[in-house]
């Protein structure tokens, strides 16, 4: 499989379980609202349910958008003159992502390390969190990853502005 072909799959990879994570996570809400007005009831944890499963959606999406270099950037300067400052702003925003995503991973996988072996769960629902806080990780894991090709595709490919 090619490097390119394989990207692409990664990434439709990601976007999918970020796209079935949020309409989960809109479907245990509707569900929640509907079964309410009819049948006065509700379903059990689904605060904790949309939360969850919302908060993963937004992690899965975030290695694509770091890959890609997708995420909101302001283009003042780069829209005054591109060949003087897109280059290196483009290069100052993908180290930015590049800090920004090893602190997150080193924050949360030093608590994931801390949580190993803890018998904490989450409130409604009773799930494990270190496996919670495990997955985040991992998932961060994957944002640094991306982030530093990111950087690498903005020292690459830049230039050729």
């Amino acid at each position: 499989m090619s490097s390119k072909r394989l990207k692409k799959v990664v990434s439709t990879t990601f976007l999918a379980g970020a796209g079935a994570c949020f309409l989960f996570g809109t479907g245990v809400t509707v569900g929640d609202v509907a079964l309410r007005a009819v049948a006065s009831k509700n379903i059990p944890g689904a605060i904790e349910l949309t939360s969850l499963s919302i908060g993963l959606g937004a992690l899965l999406s975030m290695p694509v958008c770091y890959a890609k270099r997708t995420h909101v950037t302001a283009k003042l300067l780069s829209e005054i003159s591109p060949n003087r400052f897109t280059y290196p702003l483009g290069l100052v925003g993908a180290i930015a992502s590049t800090l920004f995503a090893i602190l997150l991973l080193w924050i949360v996988g030093e608590n994931a390390l801390e949580k190993i072996g803890s018998p904490e769960t989450t409130a409604d629902l009773g799930l494990p969190i270190p496996v919670l806080i495990a997955i985040i990780a991992l998932a961060l894991a994957a944002c640094f990853a991306a982030a530093l090709a990111g950087l690498r595709y903005a020292f690459i490919n830049e230039r050729d502005w």
